[in-house]
């Protein structure tokens, strides 16, 4: 695969990676926003309990799609490593990034599943 081919593929899996966090985004808002509004303060268990269900469910499945991208994303980089162009050379020296971000997901996934029981409960 050529340089430019590697860049457009580095490109597209950014671009994947912010996509893949908008159903979570909507799912997370929606329940911020019932907690916001006292919604949960006179609901059941059970409805408290499917609506961290959906919460979870959905981050899980998110952070599923975000890894997989980061896997491909970091063979682009590997490839990259060795590229001609200043832009090559930049987002083949990206991998501890892309590391740092697959950390830094799942330690706010936890964060902020927690913070939602809390609020929640």
């Amino acid at each position: 695969m050529d340089e430019a081919t590697l860049i457009n593929t580095w490109n597209a899996q950014r671009k994947s990676i912010a996509h893949s966090q908008l159903v979570s985004v909507i799912i997370i808002s929606a329940v911020v926003a019932l907690v916001a509004t006292g919604q949960f303060v006179t609901a059941t268990d059970e409805v408290r309990i499917a609506a961290l269900v959906a919460v979870g469910t959905t981050g899980i499945l998110s952070l599923i799609s975000q890894f997989a991208i980061i896997r491909e994303a970091s063979m682009v980089v590997k490839d990259l490593a060795k590229a001609k162009s200043k832009t090559g050379k930049i987002i083949g020296a990206s991998g501890a990034y892309l590391q740092l971000t697959a950390v830094v997901m799942v330690v706010f996934a936890i964060g902020l599943f927690v913070t939602l029981v809390q609020a929640i409960y």
